[in-house]
């Protein structure tokens, strides 16, 4: 999962390089399942939809769902339950599931 903001792109980067280096190293064949944009708010403006756009832009891997920063997952944490248990039909289980859906296929 990454955000739509410039310090996940920058983690994402340090990511994939010790994940490349684990391929060379070891010789794992460690495959990339998608990304997932967390905490989606447009309303966070120019830097929230233009980091969203530049993950869609990336096609290997593609981004697999978008969850938006809505407050059962914020309360979820709060209340120590994961979120499928604390809110089953919010949006973001939704997405939750359907993002599961996604990447089992």
């Amino acid at each position: 999962m990454v955000q739509a903001e410039d310090s996940s792109a920058d983690a994402y980067g340090l990511l994939t390089s010790q994940i490349e280096d684990m391929r060379t190293d070891l010789g794992l064949d460690v495959d990339y399942l998608g990304l997932v944009v967390n905490h989606y708010d447009a309303r966070r403006g120019y830097i929230a939809t233009s980091s969203l756009q530049s993950w869609m832009d990336i096609k290997d891997p593609r981004v697999v769902g978008v969850i938006g920063d809505l407050k059962e997952q914020k309360e979820a944490v709060r209340a120590k339950r994961p979120l499928l248990a604390y809110s089953p039909r919010c949006d973001q289980s939704v997405a939750l599931r359907a993002l599961a859906r996604e990447i089992s296929k």
